[in-house]
């Protein structure tokens, strides 16, 4: 209704002072207007905030057209209230407070289409695509174990040795020493347990360092007297360490080698390795380096003398780790797609982070010597169910709003991972969450570990790149032909 409508009105009416005057009838109608045009161009990524005041907060690009449907549909029923005259029966008042109430109904009210219902993939929670329980942790026994020392974790700016460092924290070391050469990743960890305001965040000791470098990881160790260790500080991406075989042997291999002996040298109490499910029958550079680890910390722990307990834990792939395919996945979606999976049959074993690490410094305070754990994981995921549950969940259509493509298999990856070995079998322990991997074999002897060790750092030295994998693998599958004696 415009303005010189409004005048003839008015005119009309007699202009009587118990009447809507002109000044009235324009600003209600252009306050609404003004209101309504606002909420409908609020360019904004949330979506409904809870707690963003008297007015729900809109994306435009997904909202903007529902908006502009509620706003014709007010200015519509504000003009046929005034063609129909019943603005003279009720007061001001009331018609505005009933076009904001509509309004606000309106606003709240989700409309069902594929844009209204949305939503983030990186907010999609583990437990809907796990589609099982998340095991709660148990924390008596490792308060009674943690409580009071010093805890070194190596990986600490990674995926699971940022959640071990923060999972730690809850327990009351004396100092937890986070080593990791990424001093980005290590500064984002402080800051981000300070900015929490956690109440030990004053006991993290961040550290930069290479586990590689032997000097520098003895001076830590000599000066700082850790007496518990996890060691998560690996390479682990498959296709890539299949082109730096080097690379993965000298940080996965001989690092831990090299903390296996100054753990047994200044006396650590406890020293945990984090293994993969790739190192059970491996075929991957990344899997025969990681089995490699398993078999220098048990055989280090059969050495006589040895004080400290060393144990190897095994688990699948974390869901929302950095490279992993869940953030992958939720960054394609973001994209428009297309999602890219290997094969359709191909299958991978998941857990969240905070369980796999709660359950690692779980295993930590109960593991046997020269232990090898694996970690429940339930039952194997298929990657494409993954990629359309995923798509689902973000409110979108699969093969229409996203399209999958198939990639193939990269080098080192195979279509399902195996838990065990066919020389390996499993047994429960008291937690249903953890198994025990049992060797039918013999471990090799300390004394060979050397051997390898040496020949390992000399083909390093005299750059005989080639020799690396054959080696490796040479190593790990002579190892599982040795028959118990």
């Amino acid at each position: 209704m415009s303005l010189p409508q409004l005048r003839r009105l008015l005119q009309h009416t007699g202009n009587k002072t118990d009447q809507f005057t002109l000044y009235e009838w324009g600003t209600m109608k252009y306050f609404i207007e003004a209101i309504a045009a606002t909420l409908a161009l609020k360019k904004t990524s949330s979506i409904a905030r809870p707690g963003a005041g008297l007015f729900p907060v809109y994306n435009y690009r997904q909202h903007g057209i529902s908006m502009l449907l509620y706003v014709a549909a007010m200015l519509l029923g504000f003009d046929a209230g005034v063609a129909l005259k019943l603005f003279y029966i009720l007061p001001l008042s009331a018609i505005l407070c009933a076009s904001l109430f509509f309004f606000l109904f309106f606003g709240r009210t989700k409309i069902t289409s594929p844009s209204a219902s949305r939503r983030n993939p990186h907010e999609i929670n583990a437990a809907e695509l796990l589609e099982r329980e998340v095991v709660p942790l148990e924390t008596g026994e490792a308060l009674a174990v943690v409580k009071g020392q010093v805890i070194l974790v190596t990986g600490a700016a990674g995926s699971i040795g940022s959640e071990l460092c923060r999972q730690l924290l809850d327990y009351e070391p004396e100092l937890l020493i986070a080593l990791d050469v990424n001093e980005t990743g290590l500064f984002d960890l402080a800051e981000g347990l300070r900015s929490r305001s956690h109440p030990h965040s004053a006991h993290l000791y961040p550290y930069i360092g290479d586990i590689s470098d032997v000097q520098r990881m003895t001076r830590l160790f000599a000066g700082k007297r850790p007496s518990i260790v996890f060691h998560a500080a690996a390479y682990k991406h498959v296709p890539l360490l299949e082109e730096y075989p080097d690379l993965a042997i000298r940080t996965n291999v001989l690092a831990t080698y090299h903390l296996c002996r100054l753990a047994e040298k200044y006396e650590v109490a406890r020293f945990v390795f984090i293994s993969t499910d790739k190192a059970a029958e491996p075929v991957s550079i990344m899997g025969a380096s990681k089995r490699m680890g398993e078999m220098i910390v048990q055989s280090q722990a059969e050495s006589a003398y040895c004080m400290t307990r060393f144990c190897a834990v095994r688990f699948g792939n974390v869901l929302g780790s950095r490279g992993s395919v869940v953030p992958i996945f939720a960054q394609q979606i973001e994209q428009g797609g297309p999602l890219t999976v290997t094969d359709p049959e191909a299958t991978r074993y998941f857990m969240t982070i905070p369980e796999a690490c709660g359950l690692v410094i779980l295993t930590a305070t109960t593991a046997d010597q020269g232990g090898l754990y694996l970690l429940n994981m339930g039952k194997p995921v298929q990657i494409i169910d993954l990629a359309e549950k995923m798509i689902r969940l973000s409110g979108l259509r699969v093969g229409q709003d996203i399209p999958i493509v198939y990639t193939g298999l990269r080098p080192g990856e195979r279509l399902h991972e195996t838990l065990v070995a066919a020389h390996e079998e499993l047994t429960p322990t008291a937690n249903r969450s953890i198994l025990r991997v049992t060797h039918k074999g013999h471990l090799p002897t300390l004394t060979t570990i050397d051997k390898w060790v040496d020949t390992i750092e000399d083909c390093l030295v005299h750059g005989y790149d080639t020799q690396f994998r054959e080696y490796l693998f040479e190593i790990v599958r002579e190892q599982e032909l040795i028959p118990t004696g």
